[in-house]
């Protein structure tokens, strides 16, 4: 007997395919920037975040703690050879791989004449993409 096998639709490969490389790829950026964070060789040291995240501490008064302010955008870029630099780095590319995905994803679905569910996924890429570039500030 023949079974009948269900094919994934294209933008949902396309998708699939596209976030889980990006977010396997933050991941081994993450893992290497926590070993080098626990060797000892960050911007903040890792004991004060632990310490502090355990305390209950908010995100101000932790980088007030750390730093005498709260950084803006994408601090972790001037120090990419610390530990918690690297981490933030990682988290960052796993996150950002969701925009590319949702815009050929988008693309796929125009093509196959799915208007509506290609704009949704633009529209949400759009969201996604103003978010990580930190283009409106939520705070």
């Amino acid at each position: 007997m023949e079974k009948d096998q269900l094919k994934a639709p294209l933008a949902g490969v396309i998708y699939g395919g596209i976030v889980y490389w990006g977010v396997l790829a933050g991941s081994l950026i993450v893992i290497i920037g926590s070993v080098l964070a626990f060797l000892g060789d960050n911007y903040v040291p890792a004991s004060y975040w632990l310490s502090t995240v355990w305390q209950g501490e908010s995100v101000q008064q932790i980088w007030q703690g750390a730093t005498g302010s709260q950084p803006m955008g994408h601090w972790y870029l001037s120090h990419l050879t610390t530990g918690d630099g690297l981490t933030a780095l990682g988290i960052s590319v796993a996150v950002f791989s969701v925009v590319p995905a949702l815009f050929l994803s988008s693309a796929v679905l125009f093509k196959e004449r799915d208007w509506i569910y290609g704009s949704l996924a633009g529209i949400a890429g759009l969201i996604v993409m103003i978010g990580v570039l930190g283009l409106i500030s939520v705070a």
